[in-house]
């Protein structure tokens, strides 16, 4: 069985949560990737709790610490783990992605912001001695499947975050150009992992505002539905004011919600 492990934990982080405008917007992605799961037959596991301490381990990194270790706490056989944010919406008849991958961690190559990127690359280098990075080859974080495999190439991750957490987090609050996706990132080149970047785009919007996705066609007038809702599959509400993701996330919901019955 495919498994989908999505990112639920709320911060103990009074601050951050309040950023996040107290993660009210979950309950819009969870209804979305709940009806998915259930049509596809794909396990859906609500990842909502972690023994990190949140307010000094990040949810982005614990994630990766977690998804393996809980499935077998769970007692949950899998044949691959797709990771993905409660910051998401899919929809209701995206193909099984999981028909189009293969035994490769695949993950979405992302070149959206590219000065944000090489700034944070930069910025990373001095844990990895300059090691040669290669940009085009830099995905997000937001969506990544995993088989058995994978497992040692995220306790290696592991390891290094805890024994460079002192550095890590002063990077993080200096160059804030993410939080585990430039290391992230590094450690997949280093380790020579092979990642599969060949799922169509159409699977993996992202920045919705920038690239003029949130509009639609004027001159249809009978039919004014969104061009994201439209041509895309997984819906990313990154790049907005976080308290506004909820508002956002409510609204499209609204547009889409008759189709999730």
């Amino acid at each position: 069985m495919n498994v989908l492990f999505w990112i639920a934990v709320k911060s103990e982080n009074s601050v951050i949560s309040q950023k996040h405008g107290n993660f009210e917007y979950f309950e819009y992605s969870k209804r979305t990737w709940q009806y998915w799961c259930e049509r596809n037959g794909v396990l859906f596991y609500e990842y909502d709790h972690t023994e990190y301490d949140t307010t000094e381990h990040k949810v982005t990194w614990t994630r990766w610490f977690d998804v393996f270790d809980q499935l077998d706490t769970a007692g949950i056989d899998y044949e691959k783990i797709a990771v993905i944010d409660a910051s998401t919406m899919i929809r209701w008849d995206t193909p099984n992605f999981f028909e189009l991958t293969n035994n490769e961690l695949t993950a979405f190559q992302s070149l959206e912001n590219v000065r944000w990127i090489m700034e944070g690359v930069d910025a990373y280098s001095e844990l990895f001695n300059s090691f040669d990075f290669d940009y085009k080859k830099y995905v997000s974080c937001g969506f990544q499947i995993f088989t058995k495999q994978h497992r040692i190439f995220l306790e290696k991750l592991r390891q290094f975050y805890l024994d460079n957490y002192e550095k890590i987090r002063i990077l993080e609050s200096t160059v804030k150009r993410g939080t585990d996706q430039p290391i992230y990132n590094y450690m997949l080149q280093i380790e020579n992992i092979d990642v599969n970047r060949d799922l169509p785009k159409s699977y993996w919007l992202m920045h919705l505002n920038r690239f003029g996705w949130l509009g639609s066609n004027w001159q249809l007038a009978e039919d004014l539905t969104p061009y994201f809702i439209k041509y895309g599959y997984i819906w990313v509400y990154s790049g907005f004011d976080r308290k506004l993701r909820e508002k956002l996330m409510s609204h499209t919901w609204d547009i889409i919600k008759e189709h999730y019955e």
